[in-house]
């Protein structure tokens, strides 16, 4: 026994009411309703949506039926967003415990900035 993979097609059924969107529920499968917006989306099997299709425009309460997006959507973001470093393939940077001592780099700044100043606190200092 194989599992087979039974293709759905996922419909969006805009109701000028919602009083009866339990009748779409022969249909397929009710995923959502909206009762703000009064849509509800419904899940049916891809090879039977000639058929469904036609039948749930006729219902008195349908607005509107559209196919779903959902499908030609490409759901990948990788590339996404431009020279986005991912974090997964990123590269650990280990520093150097002698490269981390940064008083000798903070001195040369003080001495470029005004050498007098950072003489004064050599001084005070001893």
């Amino acid at each position: 026994m194989t599992f087979k993979k039974i293709e759905r097609q996922s419909l969006i059924v805009s109701c000028y009411s919602l009083r009866q969107w339990k009748q779409l529920r022969k249909f397929g499968i009710v995923h959502y309703v909206s009762q703000r917006l009064k849509y509800v989306v419904l899940y049916i099997n891809k090879d039977q949506t000639d058929k469904i299709l036609p039948a749930i425009e006729r219902l008195n309460f349908v607005r509107e039926v559209e196919l779903s997006y959902r499908d030609d959507i490409d759901m990948t973001f990788k590339n996404a967003i431009a020279n986005r470093v991912d974090p997964d393939v990123q590269e650990r940077v280990v520093e150097d415990p002698e490269r981390t001592d940064y008083q000798e780099f903070f001195k040369e700044i003080a001495e470029s900035i005004d050498p007098k100043k950072s003489d004064s606190r050599k001084t005070s200092k001893e």
